[in-house]
């Protein structure tokens, strides 16, 4: 299964992702997309679609997570055209809550996706799969970390 990610409109659904730079925001998300491909192989497909420049991101070399810029066009336009071109659009999910993608991708044979519905997912696949757990001054301590990294202070 591949998924396509209507990145802006989950990242606006992500509590903690709230009240950050849109920098971070994008990071975040990516991030914990990796994780839950590194949990759940059903993740191993994933396209975020951003609109905008790639310039406003440093490209990530590693990423198992395909990340798409729009480049003036909106990242609802790029959504369609991925499902458009594709000869197996059953065999795509888009993840989104934005009424006009719905629309498109259900006449065209792809499967929608709500933002709170693939979230859900994407918590219990990492939550079952993991055999630690950290407890909430570890988790704190790694945010002030990667927020320090994120922001290059």
């Amino acid at each position: 299964m591949k998924y396509i990610i209507d990145g802006y409109n989950v990242i606006h659904q992500i509590e903690q992702l709230k009240g950050k730079r849109l920098r971070s925001q994008r990071e975040g998300l990516i991030g914990l997309l990796e994780a839950a491909q590194a949990q759940n192989k059903r993740f191993r497909d994933l396209t975020i679609v951003f609109d905008g420049q790639s310039d406003v991101l440093a490209p990530r070399i590693h990423s198992t997570v395909k990340i798409i810029f729009t480049r003036g066009k909106s990242a609802d336009k790029k959504i369609k055209e991925i499902v458009d071109a594709s000869s197996f659009a059953r065999d795509i999910s888009v993840i989104s809550d934005d009424r006009e993608i719905i629309s498109f991708i259900s006449s065209a044979g792809a499967k929608k996706i709500s933002v709170d519905e693939f979230l859900k997912k994407v918590y219990r696949s990492q939550n079952r799969e993991s055999s630690f757990k950290l407890d909430q001054a570890q988790v704190c301590k790694i945010n002030q970390e990667l927020e320090k990294l994120w922001l290059n202070e």
